[in-house]
This record gives C-alpha cells, sequence and structure tokens, in this order.
C-alpha cells in the first residue's frame, strides 16, 4: 500500500527551524506586503516537501527551501499599485513587474549571505521549453 503523502503539512518545513538559522536572509521578506510574503512562505513550505517525497539530502533541501522563500524577494521594489493589483496588469506594468527576477538577482549578490541563492530569484520564472522571463532562450 502506498504512503498517503501531504505536500501541505507545515510540521516538515518547521523542523529545519529555518526561521532561526537562516533569520537573517529571510528577515528581508517582512517588508513585502501579506499576499506576497504568504505567497513565499507556500513556495518554500511545498519546496520542502517535494524535495523530501523525492528523497532529496538535508542540504539539498534545506538550500531550495531558502531559495522559495527568497524567490520574489525583488518585488519589495515594484510599485505597490503594481503588485497590488487585482485587475490585469497593463503591457507596460508587466514589464516592470517582470523585473522583479533581475532586481532580486542583484540584491542576493551584493549580499555575502545570499548570494548563494540568487540563482532562485533570477531563473523562477524561466520555463524548461526556453519560454519565461528574464532570459528568454526562444
Amino acid at each position: 500500500m502506498k504512503e498517503e503523502f501531504d505536500f501541505y503539512s507545515r510540521t516538515a518545513l518547521k523542523s529545519y527551524n529555518l526561521e532561526q538559522t537562516k533569520r537573517y536572509q529571510l528577515a528581508m521578506l517582512d517588508s513585502l506586503d501579506v499576499y506576497t510574503r504568504k505567497h513565499c512562505e507556500n513556495v518554500a513550505n511545498i519546496s520542502c516537501r517535494l524535495c523530501q517525497y523525492l528523497n532529496m539530502d538535508e542540504g539539498f533541501t534545506i538550500y531550495t527551501t531558502i531559495c522559495a522563500y527568497l524567490h520574489d524577494l525583488g518585488k519589495m521594489f515594484i510599485p505597490p499599485s503594481i503588485l497590488q493589483k487585482t485587475s490585469k496588469l497593463t503591457d507596460e506594468e508587466y514589464e516592470i513587474m517582470k523585473t522583479h527576477t533581475t532586481i532580486g538577482y542583484n540584491m542576493c549578490m551584493k549580499d555575502l549571505k545570499l548570494r548563494p541563492y540568487a540563482a532562485g530569484a533570477l531563473y523562477h520564472h524561466e520555463g524548461l521549453n526556453g519560454s519565461g522571463y528574464p532570459n528568454r532562450t526562444y
């Protein structure tokens, strides 16, 4: 019989105690709006659970989870009128929104403690098929 796997369980994420061991890196998210912060927490949780489901080692799981927490760090510099807009973004607003990937990457690269997680911020909107942004390859 196959074991039921709850991808939404927060107990596993808490077992890594990331809030305590990586407080410096994650403290920057406090300046994000509530929705974006919650989104980052949810992405981190799902990433952590996927790593566990795939039996990845603890170091990789922690790295992936922190990258997931920090992936939208660049949204701190997106105007709230765009970030919190409930209707569809205009083309111009969408171009501004897309800059959060490179902003987050640059923020991470400027800080030695965040540098290892820079790729998560930069590449999280790239598609395996070459679509996405910021480095669309097709």
